[in-house]
């Protein structure tokens, strides 16, 4: 196993991209070193907590820039039993190394805690296809077909591409904790639950010139506390490699504070999924609305939208579509004929019933009765 001993410097500064610097009691990732008339100018990304993700540059003659250097390493040998250290670090760094994104096929969404349903294997298919250049789609499936599944799934995906470092989930507020329990127990996907207070704290943990929404890479937060106004200059400037949406139908409104919250949302996110059961109120306007969303220029300035790129964008699924009904037809319950039955009603019933019946309109009583 390898450890790199801390604050010792390499002599004459020699660092280079790729290079872990600590400046400031903090620790930075070099991404460019380039010599100035004032010394060297180390710009970097910070790795520490709170800096973490943030870009700064600094010059070496201001600024006192310590090196970690690898020839300070100390190789030690691994004694746990097989080597289990070893490996479970080896693993760590396969799973952390991004596939192609030119691989369409699944990598590890197939493996989670679910069951092998071919149509939500599909549908993650489609959200990662080449055919979009960022994945977008609509989750649109009736209820029961697993559409937090779904979202579990093309998470996972991103995931392992590189391309789901920052994730923010926005549901309604009923939802949360559900969302929040299946993203962990079957997809292996901590998200940090936040509400108005959680908010509140980080702001006062964080310094002033910090974006309160940078300190957590997965966050879960419902809809109505991110649609409150006082967020949305932070959200403005906070840019995630995937959002989800859950009950996107609440976003169709053009006036409401929701869809003000998705118009923030959709153009500082690469990936962006929204999932609701009835996407379709019965108009036009509302349904074209979701779909700029996923890409404007799906929408024409006359709110007609494209064919060709709806099929691209929506996964609209029943349980008699073809692909549903092949995998699961045989476990729906098929409903029974409706049954008129008569039931006769109690004594306590028809009492009440003659009490309701002598009383005048204006809830007088017309002759003396005893109600219990």
């Amino acid at each position: 196993m390898l450890r790199a001993d801390e604050d010792v410097a390499l002599g004459p500064l020699n660092v280079a991209a790729g290079s872990i610097v600590r400046v400031r009691d903090a620790d930075w990732l070099v991404t460019n070193a380039s010599p100035t008339r004032d010394g060297l100018l180390v710009e970097v990304t910070g790795l520490s907590e709170l800096v973490r993700d943030t870009r700064a540059a600094f010059y070496e003659h201001l600024d006192d820039i310590v090196p970690y250097d690898p020839r300070a390493t100390t190789v030690r040998a691994d004694d746990s039993p097989k080597y289990r250290r070893a490996r479970l670090w080896l693993e760590s760094i396969l799973r952390r190394s991004p596939i192609p994104l030119g691989d369409g096929r699944l990598s590890v969404s197939t493996r989670m805690l679910s069951d092998p349903l071919d149509y939500q294997r599909s549908a993650v298919r489609k959200a990662l296809s080449a055919d979009n250049l960022r994945p977008r789609i609509l989750l649109a499936d009736t209820v029961g077909l697993g559409k937090t599944i779904e979202i579990g799934m093309i998470l996972s995906e991103l995931v392992r591409r590189g391309r789901g470092e920052r994730i923010l989930i926005v549901t309604p507020k009923h939802v949360l904790e559900q969302m929040q329990f299946e993203m962990w127990t079957r997809f292996a996907l901590p998200f940090v639950r936040l509400d108005s207070v959680g908010i509140q704290r980080v702001r006062q943990k964080l310094p002033a010139t910090r974006n309160p929404f940078s300190l957590y890479k997965r966050a879960i937060i419902s809809m109505d506390t991110l649609k409150q106004e006082r967020y949305l200059n932070h959200l403005r400037n906070q840019h995630w490699d995937a959002v989800v949406i859950d009950e996107s139908h609440n976003l169709s409104g053009t006036s409401t504070q929701n869809n003000a919250l998705a118009r923030v949302l959709a153009p500082n996110t690469d990936a962006l999924v929204l999932a609701s059961a009835t996407p379709h109120n019965g108009s036009k306007e509302s349904f074209a609305e979701l779909i700029r969303l996923l890409e404007p220029t799906a929408v024409s300035p006359s709110g007609d939208i494209d064919t060709h790129a709806l099929e691209r964008l929506v996964v609209r699924r029943h349980r008699y579509s073809p692909e549903v009904a092949r995998e699961v037809g045989d476990d729906w319950a098929e409903r029974m004929p409706l049954q008129h039955l008569l039931v006769d009603a109690s004594p306590e019933a028809d009492a009440v019933a003659q009490c309701r019946h002598d009383r005048a309109p204006d809830h007088t009583p017309r002759r003396k009765l005893t109600c219990r």
